[in-house]
């Protein structure tokens, strides 16, 4: 899943801190643009385990935001993913 924006990625990244933040989303930096995140409770169907990366997109002066599940069911990825992405104002 991606979401593409002509921001600039610390301004997206600052972003998408607020909308994880407000999702009651637990995220890590891993690297300069990329947070491993977690939602939901480990002993439940909906806890999730994934990365986001701002990435600039090839052949166009846009960034995308990259969504990569890690653990958890498809759905539960789905479910949170498209919420956070559907928030995100980029």
């Amino acid at each position: 899943m991606k979401t593409t924006s002509s921001m600039e990625p610390a301004e997206m990244m600052r972003e998408i801190r607020k909308v994880l933040d407000s999702n009651s989303c637990e995220y890590e930096l891993r690297e300069r643009y990329m947070l491993l995140c977690v939602s939901g409770n480990p002993a439940r169907d909906d806890f999730v385990q994934w990365e986001m990366e701002v990435c600039k997109l090839p052949r166009l002066s846009l960034n995308g935001v990259r969504f990569k599940r890690i653990s958890g069911t498809s759905i539960a990825f789905k479910n949170i993913a498209s919420k956070i992405a559907n928030e995100l104002k980029l």
